[in-house]
């Protein structure tokens, strides 16, 4: 069910990929589309998670962190929580359009489904 969900958010118009990664060590459990390296994105991404985590009480006065998005020159990486242990990595083209209704309601499904690992 997992795979499906990632795949079906992977094959939204404006995505390169996604993947899901153990929001401690990195390790990637499920990645789909057609990103480079999303694996690699992906293991990276979690430190800067975990710094925001380390940090948190600095950021505290700016409420719950709902999506952690980094632009770069050629691209995006949106980085979100997904249950207790996950993290949803998600890499578009820098000024890719996308539908953010379906991708807040596609990251709700995908973290309901991973609260249950």
């Amino acid at each position: 069910m997992v795979r499906i969900a990632l795949e079906a958010m992977a094959a939204m118009d404006g995505l390169d990929g996604c993947a899901l990664a153990d929001a401690e060590t990195g390790m990637v459990w499920h990645a789909a589309g057609q990103a480079g390296d999303i694996e690699g994105l992906s293991e990276a991404a979690v430190d800067f998670w975990r710094l925001h985590s380390r940090l948190r009480r600095k950021f505290d006065p700016l409420g719950q962190l709902q999506v952690l998005v980094l632009v770069h020159s050629r691209q995006r990486m949106s980085i979100v929580g997904c249950g207790p242990a996950l993290l949803l990595v998600a890499v578009s083209a820098r000024d890719a359009r996308l539908d953010w209704v379906q991708w807040r309601r596609r990251t709700t499904e995908l973290q309901e489904l991973a609260s249950s690992f």
